[in-house]
């Protein structure tokens, strides 16, 4: 039997905005969701847009105009999704059950030198800023380098 897609549901999130809530109990592993979209580099990036870098010098553009529930999966420290493989596809980093809030570390995909937001994630090992990849300390690089996107690697 093929196990079944978890179903998912966008919700007001208690760390920020709305977040991403799963109807379904993950295991350890799964696939959860894959990003994509419109590639550009980032001599084509204009203020407004919503990008994730996947790349050195590529970044999936954000359709503004569709309502991704993806786009609503908030930031934590301490992720319970994470790019296990590398690749766009995130993966359950534990069981994960169901109605439970979905987070990953955005710092496991930018890699802009000085670029941070002021993360308020209320977990006890909270970095007090969500940062680029590469002004992280070395401790902290080394832990997450197993769920960063391939070119972080």
């Amino acid at each position: 039997m093929i196990p079944q897609a978890p179903r998912f549901k966008r919700r007001k999130s208690a760390v920020h905005g709305d977040g991403v809530f799963t109807l379904d109990a993950i295991a350890r592993g799964a696939s959860v969701f894959e990003f994509g979209g419109p590639v550009v580099t980032a001599a084509e990036l204009r203020d407004g847009m919503r990008v994730m870098q996947i790349g050195p010098d590529e970044y999936i553009v954000e359709d503004i105009d569709a309502d991704y529930i993806e786009n609503y999966i908030n930031h934590r420290c301490e992720p319970n999704v994470g790019f296990l493989h590398g690749t766009l596809t995130l993966h359950a980093l534990r069981d994960i059950a169901a109605g439970e809030e979905l987070f990953w570390d955005y710092s496991t995909s930018i890699n802009e030198p000085g670029w941070f937001l002021p993360c308020a994630c209320g977990v006890a090992s909270c970095r007090g800023k969500i940062q680029s990849y590469c002004d992280l300390p070395d401790e902290v690089r080394r832990r997450l380098g197993g769920i960063a996107l391939a070119y972080l690697r």
